[in-house]
């Protein structure tokens, strides 16, 4: 049964925010915590739960709380999912209660830097696999696009990748910029009422990048 954005909004007023005045509706100590536009966010996962086929396995990198990760699965069917964060914001310790609730099986859990070697190395496994991403992390042009070409290196063609703050976040709104004419994404929906929430299909003609020292060991 379809769900309705207006169910789909209440649900996201009952989890919490991260912060009542940034975002517009209650804290909550024991919710989600979450860091989203109530009506921008109900659109995305009404979108999701209602138009896009379930995910077999995804890719969240940046997570904050977790509230993310976990409130979207509660709507969107999401098989098996890999988890990539830094674990240095301030909500990060709410993961821990909030990932015992997620709708999914987390295969991987990697807390580190996701610009870092060790998170390209324990990622090779899954190369080809992801069909479903939410970046989420680094909002720095030079980060986002790291992890879009991260991202890639596990990706499947014709994936989703999910970006937030494309429109909220000056260099995330440049990297928005940037896709709209690249050969390796096409646009599926942009919902930018506030912050920005731009949903891309994976083309996979250029493919990634090699990381800075692939190129310098020449492999």
């Amino acid at each position: 049964m379809p769900h309705s954005k207006d169910e789909i909004r209440q649900a996201i007023i009952e989890a919490g925010s991260d912060h009542s005045e940034m975002f517009g509706f209650p804290e909550k100590a024991d919710g989600l915590h979450l860091q989203q536009d109530p009506d921008e966010y109900a659109d995305f996962v009404c979108f999701m739960a209602n138009e896009v086929p379930p995910a077999t396995l995804a890719l969240d990198i940046g997570i904050a709380s977790g509230g993310q990760t976990k409130f979207l699965r509660d709507f969107y069917a999401v098989d098996k999912t890999i988890i990539v964060d830094i674990g240095e914001h301030p909500k990060f310790p709410h993961w821990e209660r909030i990932k015992k609730s997620v709708k999914t099986e987390i295969v991987l859990e990697i807390i580190q830097d996701s610009h870092g070697k060790a998170v390209a190395e324990a990622l090779k496994p899954f190369a080809g696999q992801v069909d479903f991403a939410f970046i989420d992390g680094d909002h720095s042009y030079k980060g986002l696009k790291k992890d879009i070409n991260l991202t890639k290196t596990v990706a499947k063609k014709g994936a989703l990748f999910v970006l937030h703050d494309t429109l909220e976040v000056p260099d995330c709104k440049r990297v928005f910029d940037e896709l709209m004419t690249d050969e390796d994404f096409e646009l599926v929906r942009n919902f930018d009422r506030r912050f920005g929430i731009s949903v891309w299909r994976y083309l996979a003609v250029r493919g990634p990048d090699k990381p800075w020292w692939s190129r310098i060991l020449g492999s």
